[in-house]
Order: structure tokens, then sequence, then C-alpha cells
């Protein structure tokens, strides 16, 4: 090959790089990262995708890591006038001396690292004399946290250190900053949504805010329904959208939080999307879809492609906040097309035999991924009789290592098995004389638990997922229930949950009346562990008259409680 040629042809290589691999693209942003399973792979890599293991020495609410095993009280903040260890005082000159000697001793000055000096992760802030001189008050820690990124800057001209806008710490310094600190600023307030609100609107101050102030602002931004890893979350039209913003507002880095280590369905190929528009935030999310799909599933390209951007196109024009934290109903509500992913599932299954190697895998995986959904959405609609195959799926899932589907560490495992338990409860209740039947509320119910439907349909909800089959409620101080009389009916059943994790918590007291009478009241105090429920027993007396009223209590102390079934014999 002439010199002219090997000239002519490296050029050629790097404008395909430039334009379409990415790898010797320059991206506007100096700090990239997506927490998914794919972040420790060679596409992170050609992405040139950071990673917090390597780039971060301390990372999140993690100063507590930079202690030794007894420290000095005075680490400590004065809360209320008493000193607390629930909290850090950021004037504290041994605290200093143990984030300096944690810096030395383990990084060093040769490479260039991120230390995020986040108070722990509570709103309080230590108001003692030092802290408050410099501007502390009990709900605003960012003086004393500004002072402390300060003396670390200058001690570490060569790292950088991070507050962040939350809680205590989300009002502005009110000094220009050194050029080595930054912000780390979550998107709480800005809600995943196709097209402009309110509330982007105000993000966008808030990051010109923080940008008058500081030379480093990172976005922690999300990409994850964090209850349900399983049911694809359509995030790239959206990404788009919002990269663009910040890369106009000046944003320096982008971290994009997900399900971690854990399988999420869809992550690699939302990995590689997002990884893109990273580099380039105006290139063509759908082309980059495609892209993906016709390299990794050759035989089930287009299937996959159209049902992703259908899905994507479809939320958009819903244009509802995506949940974070949200079950089967948020889900239909804003990004689940319900028949476009039920014909999707079904194509996938049939498809899946005329695959094989890394493909036949990956959509394998997908498929039983989804059947979750497929059981929440049976579940939803009071119908079980097709579950078997796709629990057949789900314990195929953790034959693979894929264990858990929330990041609240719910387990496919005790899904499996609470779902088993379920259906077999159905087929004992089938005496049940309120199977079917209508209740009445008779107080106000919540909102997103207002079908009443569910505690007669014959499935006891599931302990480890409160979010479909149960009825929460927050009544106060009491909710009530009529509850029609059936021919026969000589004793009441009500299930109830009790799972203090989530601030579910047993009624108070259980009362059940008719004609003004009351016929019994139950204070449910002993309930199952392994099924964190309880069952509040009732008998009907021959004589007694009128529609049954349930009554149950609310502990005011509590948030909320929660009623798995009501059933008659």
């Amino acid at each position: 090959m002439t010199r002219q040629l090997r000239t002519l042809f490296s050029a050629l290589l790097m404008v395909c790089f430039s334009s379409s691999c990415g790898t010797a693209q320059e991206s506007p942003f100096e700090y990239k990262e997506i927490y998914l399973p794919e972040k420790d792979s060679d596409n992170a890599k050609d992405l040139g995708l950071n990673n917090l293991d390597n780039d971060w020495g301390i990372w999140g609410h993690n100063l507590h890591h930079v202690l030794p095993s007894n420290p000095a009280p005075s680490i400590y903040a004065v809360v209320s006038g008493n000193r607390t260890d629930e909290q850090f005082c950021f004037s504290s000159d041994k605290l200093y001396e143990y984030i300096v000697t944690y810096i030395e001793d383990n990084y060093g000055e040769s490479k260039q690292h991120r230390f995020a000096i986040l108070p722990c992760d509570n709103a309080m802030a230590c108001t003692c004399d030092q802290c408050k001189s410099r501007g502390n008050t009990a709900n605003n820690a960012t003086p004393a946290v500004s002072y402390m990124l300060e003396r670390l800057a200058k001690r570490f001209e060569g790292h950088l250190f991070f507050t962040s806008y939350y809680l205590s710490t989300r009002e502005v310094p009110n000094h220009k900053m050194p050029k080595n600190t930054g912000v780390l600023v979550s998107t709480m307030t800005y809600p995943l949504q196709a097209t402009g609100t309110k509330a982007e609107e105000d993000f966008k101050d808030l990051l010109q805010n923080w940008r008058s102030k500081m030379t480093h602002v990172y976005v922690w931004d999300y990409v994850n329904n964090f209850d349900d890893y399983m049911t694809p979350f359509p995030i790239l039209n959206i990404m788009q959208r919002r990269l663009q913003l910040y890369k106009e507002a000046g944003v320096n880095g982008v971290f994009f939080n997900g399900s971690g280590t854990d399988y999420s369905t869809l992550s690699q190929l939302h990995f590689y999307v997002i990884g893109k528009l990273l580099l380039n935030p105006y290139d063509d999310w759908k082309k980059l879809v495609t892209e993906y799909c016709n390299e990794h599933y050759p035989t089930a390209s287009d299937l996959v492609a159209n049902f992703v951007i259908e899905q994507e196109e479809w939320t958009a024009n819903k244009n509802h906040a995506l949940p974070l934290y949200g079950g089967i109903t948020q889900s239909l509500a804003t990004y689940l097309p319900e028949q476009q992913f039920v014909k999707f599932h079904q194509s996938l299954a049939m498809i899946l035999p005329q695959t094989d190697g890394k493909e036949r895998a990956e959509l394998e995986t997908m498929w039983q991924a989804m059947a979750l959904t497929r059981l929440e959405l049976n579940r939803l609609n009071h119908s079980t009789d097709d579950s078997e195959p796709f629990l057949d799926g789900l314990r195929k899932l953790t034959a693979k290592n894929i264990r858990i589907y929330s990041e609240s560490f719910w387990y496919i495992d005790s899904y499996f098995n609470e779902y088993q338990q379920m259906l077999s409860h159905k087929a004992e209740a089938k005496r049940n004389l309120l199977l079917g039947k209508q209740l009445q509320p008779m107080t106000a119910l919540d909102e997103e638990y207002s079908d009443i439907s569910i505690l007669t349909d014959g499935l006891l909800g599931l302990p480890s997922n409160y979010h479909c089959g149960q009825m929460l409620s927050s009544a106060d101080p009491h909710l009530k229930i009529a509850i029609p009389r059936i021919v026969g009916m000589k004793k009441l059943k009500v299930y109830l949950v009790n799972n203090p994790k989530y601030h579910i918590i047993l009624p108070e007291k259980v009362i059940l009346s008719s004609g003004g009478r009351e016929l019994g009241t139950v204070i449910p105090n002993t309930y199952d562990a392994e099924q964190k429920r309880a069952v509040a027993e009732f008998n009907i007396p021959s004589n007694a008259s009128g529609t049954l009223i349930l009554t149950l209590r609310r502990n005011k102390a509590d948030r909320t409680m929660s009623i798995d079934e009501i059933e008659g014999y």
C-alpha cells in the first residue's frame, strides 16, 4: 500500500470513529457513567465511560468509611443541643484530619480521583458554635460543608471534591468555590417525562445557580423503575431530551443510576444507546436501537427494535411522568402498552426456536424476565389460569443467578413461592361465599388503591410485593367497608398484611358490626412472620340483621395499613 493510500485509509478510519463508532468522538461531558450490569464490559471501555469503582475515592453517603475504629466525638454534629453520631460536623478539625489521612494513605496525588464529601443520608445539620458561625441552620448544612470542601480542595489540588444538592445541602454556597470542587445534583425534582414541563424549567434554573458557584456540576439521573427491573422501561427518548438539556446548561458530568450489577430487561440495549447519546446527545436514538438490534439479534432484530421504538413512542404520547418506584398499575398508566407488550412477549416465544447461540441466550433470558410482568398483569386482571409457563420462566431465571427484581431486594424465589401459595389458597377457598361479590367503601380510598374488587377476587396478595393484590389505606382514623349479607354466611375472615419495612402495619383494631350492633372486635397483634400476614376472624350470629360493616382503625403512629382479602363462609 502506498503512503498516499495509507493516509487516505487512516483518514477514513478517523471519520468512521468520529461519526459512528464513537470511540474517538469527544463527549460534551467530562464524566459519564451508566450504572447497569454492563458497566464493566468492553462496551463500556469502547464508549469511554467512567466507573465509580475506579474514579471515586469516596462515593455517595460513605464518609464513615474514612473513620478509625474509635473516632473522636468532635467529628459528630450537634443537633438540638446534643451531639449525635447520626450526622457529621463539617467544621471539625478531626474530621478533616481523618479525610486527609484516608486520601494520603489510599490514593496519594499521582492520579486524579473524585471524593463525595456528603452528610449522612438524613436532613440533620450541625448547629455547634463553629457551624453556626459559618452560617449553618437547623436545616441547612451548606456553609459548613462548603468550608470542608474548600479546605480539602486547597490541600489536594489534583483531586476533585463534591457536595450534593440533597436534603441539608440544597442551598447554593454564597461565594464562588475553588476550581476543583463540584456538586452532584439529583433529578428527583425533575420527573422522567417526554416533553417540557414547569419542573424542567425549574431544573434548568437550579443547574444555573450551581454553575455560578461550582466549576464541576454533575447530574445524578435515573434509568430504571427501581421496584421492577423486569418490565421494559422506555427511557431512550426521554434521555435524549435530557442530555441535550444538560449539554446546553453546561453540565460537566452525568451519572445514570440503574440496576447496578443486577439484571434489568433491555439493559444491554439501553447501555449502548445511552452511551452513544453521552457522546452525541443529538444522535438519532431510533437509528441506534436498530443498529444494536441488527448486530445482536440478527433473527429477531425487527421484532425487538419495533417493540422498543413503539413503546417509547407510546410513552411519549401518554406524556406522564414515569414512576421510579411503582408496580404494574403505575406501569400501565405511564409506560406499558398492555396489548402491544403481550403480543411482543408471545412473538418472542415463537421466534426463539429459530435463534441460536448468544442471540438465543439473551432473548430467552429477556422472555423469562418479562414473565414476571405477565404474572403481574394476571394478578391485576384477577386471572391466573395461564400462569404456569411464566412461573417456569422465573424458575429458570434463578438458575442463571438472576435472583432479585427490585432495588429493595425483592427476590424472584420469594415471588415464585408466594405466587404458588396464592394459587394454592385460591384452590382451597372454593367455598368462599364472597368470591366476586361487590363491596362498598364507606370512607375514601387511597388514590392508587381504589380498586376494592381485589378484596373478593379469591387471590391473596404477595407478602413481598405490595403494589398489586393488596389494598393499602391511610384512612384517618378508620376505613369502613360495607359487606353484603350472603345466605348461609356464618363466618368472616379478613386477611391483613404486616410489613413494617415499608411502613405497612396491622390495624389497631378491626370491628364487625351490623344494624348498629357490634358483632365482634379483633386486635390483630399476632401474625405469621413468614407470610407477613394476620387474619381477623368473626362469627356472624344468626340473628344479626342488616348489612355487615367492617371497620379497620389505623394506628395513627403508622403510615398505612393493608387489607389482603375478605372471605365469607
